[in-house]
Formats: C-alpha cells, structure tokens, sequence
C-alpha cells in the first residue's frame, strides 16, 4: 500500500474518532454542568473540557472568558479551532475522498452522508439547548461508520491502519477524559470520595458508554477511583479501557509486520506499553500519581504514533 493511502486512510479514522471524543468531552461538562458542585464548579469542568482538549491557549486567543456557551460552539462548529467537530468531519470526509479506491462504497457514503447532514445543524444561530441533539447524532454516526467498516472493509494492511487511526485516539482520549475527573475534583481532599465525587465519576463513565459494563464488573458495589482506575486503565475487556486499546494498537502494529515481513521500532515500542501495562495494578498508578501517570502515557504513546508516521507514512526508520 502507498503511504499516502495507508496516512489518509489512518487520518480518515482517527478524525471520526476524535468527533466521538470531543462529542462525549462536551457531555461530560453538560451532565456535570447539571449537579450540584463547588463554587467554582460552573468555571472548573468548562475550564477542565479546554485542558482536557489540549486547546484552552487557542480559545483564549479567541475568547476572553471561560462561557459555556462558547466554550461549546468553539468545540463544535467554530473552524478556527482545528479540533472542532465540524472540522473533525470535514478532514475525515476529506481524507477519505483521496483514497475512495480503498475504501467501500458504503463506508465512503457513509462519510459523506455525516458531511451534509451537519449542514442541518448550521441552519440556525447555535443554541445550548440544542446541545444533547448533537451529541447524540455524532455518537450514532460514528458508531454507524465504524460498523460499516467493519462489516465491508477487506481485513487487510488498509483495515489495519483504519483501525490504528481509531485505537490511537481512543486510547489518547480515555487518558485525557480521565484526567477531566482529576482537574474537577473538588479543591479539598476531604470531598474526595463523597457524595458528588462519586456521582462525577457515574456520569464520566456514561459519557463513555461504560456505566453499564461497569456495574457488570463490579455490581452495585460503590464507584470510586480506585474501581474506576483498574476499569478504565487496566480492564481487558472494556473497550474504552487504554489496556484494550494499547492492546488493539499492539495487535494491528503486528499484523502490519507480518504482512510487511519487517519488525521495527513501532512494535518494539508499543509492545513496551503494552507489558507495562498487562503487570499494572490501580494501587501502583495510585502510588505513582494518577495525573503523572496519565500525563505520562499520553507523551509514550505520542512518541509511538510519531514512529509510526517515519515508518508507514514517510518510509524512514524502516
């Protein structure tokens, strides 16, 4: 495959994903947005979102103050910020047109159908009420894309890289939507398992579709962060966990060396994160520090991606 296709096709991915991401991001700070919480709690989870999102400098450039208001247009259709909704959808569209060959029909219509259908969301002057709508429809037609891939996509190097796009963001989102929940804990430790402490977290795992499996795992046992830690970090079969994602990443990585016959420092990388992870425990990434941990995966597995793209997209370090 050439490594223009094989970087579109990966970029097509990882922009759906990142949609679902910021989609479920903004659904974290509206539920929370709706309980009760500290004194500067409107301010905390908007201000936590841009942090989480990496792109608060960017807003402030724009914006002069922390408002919910917009806060959520800057996240959903305002296309100076490059991690946008819209913008997310229009470089996946876009990424996919160049590479329609490799692709089926159905996952090209698909996209393109999610691209004019946001042109129904743009009618009006944007509203906060209409909010959950949106949401709601990114979700369904991210799931609606990725179902299709999976159903009519070839399982060769081409599904492989599409799937990369996706695990890459996935596992770089469930760190950052982790460390959301840190950047809002309430400002004095005695809060800290709590009441609302908890019912943070509840909602946290909802915007990750993962309530439900949650209470599967541990049954109506209380949610705290340590449960929560071995659920969204260390589980190996919740798949919005970063164990499951690393795993998927480790897994594509090596079929792609096999199909390539060429063992390089991408797998040897990611394997790496890989076995760290699979001999974790929640009580060592407590010892260690939560956000340190987090803040330390997101820089290990962006080192990875950046040896992917020397490897797969620009053919160096091969």
């Amino acid at each position: 495959m050439l490594s223009r296709t094989a970087e579109n096709l990966y970029w097509t991915a990882r922009y759906v994903e990142r949609a679902d991401s910021i989609a479920r991001l903004l659904e974290v700070a509206y539920r929370i947005h709706l309980i009760p919480n500290t004194d500067e709690g409107y301010l905390s989870e908007w201000d936590s979102i841009l942090k989480a999102s990496g792109i608060k400098e960017e807003y402030l450039k724009k914006y002069d103050e922390i408002n919910k208001e917009k806060i959520e247009f800057f996240l959903l259709f305002d296309e100076s910020n490059d991690s946008c909704i819209k913008s997310c959808i229009i470089k996946a569209r876009n990424n996919l047109k160049m590479v329609r060959t490799a692709v089926t029909l159905e996952v090209w219509n698909t996209v393109n159908s999610w691209y004019h259908e946001l042109k129904n969301f743009e009618k009006d002057k944007y509203s906060s009420k209409d909010l959950p709508e949106i949401l709601d429809w990114v979700k369904k037609q991210v799931n609606l894309i990725k179902g299709t891939i999976d159903h009519t996509q070839l399982m060769n190097d081409g599904f492989d890289f599409i799937r990369l796009g996706i695990y890459f963001e996935r596992a770089d989102f469930t760190a950052r939507i982790i460390d959301v929940k840190y950047f809002i804990l309430l400002p004095s430790s005695t809060y800290v398992g709590g009441q609302i402490d908890n019912f943070q977290w509840s909602l946290m795992l909802r915007s990750v579709s993962s309530y439900r499996g949650f209470r599967w795992a541990y049954g109506n046992s209380d949610i705290d962060y340590k449960k929560i830690i071995d659920f969204l970090i260390l589980s190996s079969i919740c798949p919005r966990s970063i164990f499951f994602a690393v795993e998927k990443i480790n897994h594509h990585v090596y079929r792609l060396c096999e199909f390539y016959e060429d063992k390089n420092i991408v797998h040897k990388k990611v394997n790496t994160i890989y076995k760290g992870l699979s001999s974790c425990n929640a009580e060592q990434i407590i010892n260690f520090g939560l956000h340190e941990f987090l803040t330390k995966f997101i820089d290990d597995i962006g080192n990875v991606y950046s040896d992917l793209e020397k490897v797969y997209f620009s053919g160096l370090n091969r």
